[in-house]
């Protein structure tokens, strides 16, 4: 039993270290983030650091994966919603406008390693953006076996639907939107989306009684 809590103790520290690091380096960028720093915010000595990760762009590179790990969660979930396509967008968008409110660090470092000033880990991060981008065109592939929607390249289009939703989101706060302006908007983005996917008229019936 010791040794089941002293897991349990290092997995919760590790998780602790990962989430303040996710806001110094979304804070100050990797260059100028100190790892001592992120072991006192952590309640850790500064040693202590050192045995959960290697260096500071061990760290980086783990609080990356952590990041992803929890929006892939949240991305599944919501294209897991609802019953129409239509549901499953707007899910998918307020899931996005939920990680910019409630996980503002995390989401925006990883916009950070993608376009901006961490962008030396871009090819990392691009790597997990890809596992998104399969999430999305796995249910745009059961929508077009289902025939609610006819898209002949299905990774392109869900590189479509992720960059109209979250680029969307990151933009809105970025200018200072709130969470419930954006969350009003989850209908018209989704019609957007269903727009720009060529979703067929004969297909309208069925999303309006999704709604």
């Amino acid at each position: 039993m010791p040794k089941i809590v002293d897991e349990q103790t290092r997995e919760a520290t590790r998780q602790r270290i990962l989430r303040v690091a996710a806001s110094e380096f979304a804070r100050l960028g990797f260059e100028q983030t100190n790892i001592n720093l992120i072991a006192e915010q952590a309640g850790i000595g500064k040693g202590t650091i050192y045995l959960y990760f290697e260096n500071k762009r061990t760290l980086f590179l783990e609080m990356l994966r952590f990041i992803a790990q929890a929006h892939l969660r949240e991305i599944r979930a919501a294209l897991g919603a609802g019953d129409s396509l239509r549901q499953r967008l707007e899910a998918l968008f307020l899931a996005f406008v939920r990680l910019a409110e409630q996980e503002s660090d995390s989401f925006h470092v990883f916009m950070s390693a993608l376009y901006g000033v961490n962008r030396i880990f871009q090819q990392e991060a691009a790597a997990l953006l890809r596992e998104y981008v399969a999430a999305i065109a796995h249910l745009l592939a059961e929508s077009r076996a289902c025939g609610a929607m006819n898209v002949s390249e299905l990774e392109a289009s869900a590189l479509m639907v992720l960059s109209v939703t979250e680029s969307y989101v990151l933009a809105a706060r970025v200018l200072g939107y709130p969470a419930s302006v954006l969350a009003s908007q989850a209908g018209a983005v989704a019609d957007f989306v269903l727009h720009g996917l060529g979703t067929s008229d004969s297909h309208a019936g069925e999303r309006e009684q999704g709604k």
